[in-house]
């Protein structure tokens, strides 16, 4: 068997019968966006233990093979599952201070590289002969009188080139030496439901990524805008982005609302497109999509230049506000899943709406026409895994 640890933050720091609902669905969460990935439910056990859960899986055959399974567990556990603020591979061992150092010396022999500098971290819970300050001392000792001749190894406790960190909890030690960062938050389906406006910009998607991490269940709702003479598409970013927010959503089968956007934007017209007015349609029709259905909110993005320009549109629904969760934050400084081959396709880059918004003497369409609008608007639930 193999195993990773998951670490979380904010979730840990909720009373004890809130804390015990959460991560159970977190590990129900890791159970369905592994199995989305190809790894069954079946092969994945998943226990808690002292403000960590710790997801153990049968080890195959193939050593080639087994290295790129944990590669994929990590990855999707780091990038797509929301509430772990970091996971690492460990090597489980028996408390007994000869195992640790042997375990520990034949795992910094194979990551340990020559001419770097290197420190201990212990963690120990528990009765033992040793404390954690023993632990760290020891199995340093080993390390620098095995390895530091052979490969040029200097010790700095302060900022190490690598560290081997050490966890003991009873009768069991925890070994390793990577820790990589997790997203953070709270578990996606601990708090509302969310409609995402997507229209093909990176602020639209990253502002549904901080409402997930929040714990809400993101109901992506895309607007299509199809080839154009004057606007072309922004079909591909969204496809991007919805297969970014299906890896995310932690059901079974996902799903997403389809809008015609060259219809709304043929109706209000080129020459008077301006951000407010495509903000209040689409959130307008964001409310039609889910009259029936209880929805906790909208989320949409804008770029600070043009949310300078105009008051943030509101819903009519009262108890459902609109989130513009990056209007303050600076997109580039956000760790998200759309750091590669992703860019604003329509909105915010090729959409006159951009320009128009500063413009004062273009005269916004009025609340008839606007309802009008909005009621002729032609979407559709798609569910892509139906079949």
């Amino acid at each position: 068997m193999s195993e990773i640890f998951v670490r979380y933050g904010e979730l840990g720091l909720k009373s004890p019968p809130v804390r015990r609902r959460m991560e159970k669905r977190l590990a129900t969460n890791i159970k369905i966006v592994l199995e989305k990935v190809g790894i069954e439910d079946a092969r994945i056990t998943i226990n808690r233990a002292w403000a960590r859960l710790i997801v153990s899986f049968e080890t195959l055959q193939n050593s080639h093979e087994n290295e790129s399974l944990i590669q994929k567990i990590i990855t999707s556990l780091s990038q797509n599952v929301a509430g772990i603020t970091s996971v690492s591979q460990v090597i489980r061992t028996n408390s007994d201070l000869d195992e640790i150092k042997k375990t520990a010396l034949s795992l910094a022999l194979e990551n340990l590289k020559p001419g770097t500098s290197f420190a201990v971290r212990a963690r120990r819970i528990g009765n033992h002969d040793y404390s954690s300050q023993d632990l760290e001392r020891l199995v340093g000792e080993v390390l620098f009188e095995s390895l530091s001749k052979k490969r040029s190894l200097t010790v700095n406790l302060t900022d190490p080139d690598y560290t081997l960190s050490i966890e003991v909890k009873d009768e069991y030690a925890f070994i390793f030496d990577q820790k990589i960062e997790g997203i953070g938050g709270l578990p996606q389906g601990t708090q509302g439901r969310i409609n995402s406006i997507l229209r093909g910009s990176l602020e639209d998607a990253i502002s549904g990524f901080l409402l997930s991490k929040r714990g809400s269940n993101i109901i992506p709702i895309a607007f299509i805008l199809k080839n154009s003479k004057t606007l072309g598409t922004n079909e591909n970013e969204i496809e991007k982005q919805l297969e970014i927010f299906n890896l995310m959503q932690p059901k079974k089968h996902f799903s997403y609302y389809k809008v015609d956007f060259t219809h709304i934007l043929q109706e209000i017209g080129i020459n008077r497109l301006q951000c407010s007015t495509c903000d209040k349609i689409c959130i307008a029709i964001s409310e039609r999509i889910s009259e029936d259905q209880y929805i906790d909110g909208f989320c949409l993005g804008n770029a600070k230049d043009t949310i300078l320009e105009r008051i943030p549109e509101s819903s009519k629904n009262q108890l459902a506000p609109v989130y513009y969760p990056v209007i303050s934050l600076d997109p580039t400084k956000i760790r998200h899943s759309f750091t590669e081959n992703f860019s604003s396709e329509f909105c915010l880059s090729q959409c006159p709406g951009y320009e128009n918004q500063k413009k004062k003497e273009i005269k916004p369409p009025s609340p008839e026409e606007i309802e009008r609008i909005v009621a002729s608007a032609n979407f559709s639930l798609i569910r892509p895994d139906s079949s």
